[in-house]
């Protein structure tokens, strides 16, 4: 895997009968010192979710985690 390659992973679940719709996104991205970032985002589809962000050494720290 090249350092400049971004890595997403987008999940959706839609449960009308319960009023859910909600999404999660994990992306692994270089951050501006280099070092690989995961960040996490979740929330319900259409509002501005919440965010977590977690650096590692290289890629494939990030990637394990």
């Amino acid at each position: 895997m090249s350092d400049d390659t971004i890595q997403y992973l987008v999940l959706d679940r839609c449960v009308p009968t319960c009023n859910m719709a909600r999404y999660y996104v994990l992306s692994i991205e270089t951050s501006l010192f280099g070092d690989a970032c995961l960040i996490r985002e979740w929330g319900r589809i259409g509002r501005p979710g919440q965010r977590r962000v977690e650096l590692y050494e290289n890629q494939s720290c990030a990637v394990e985690a």
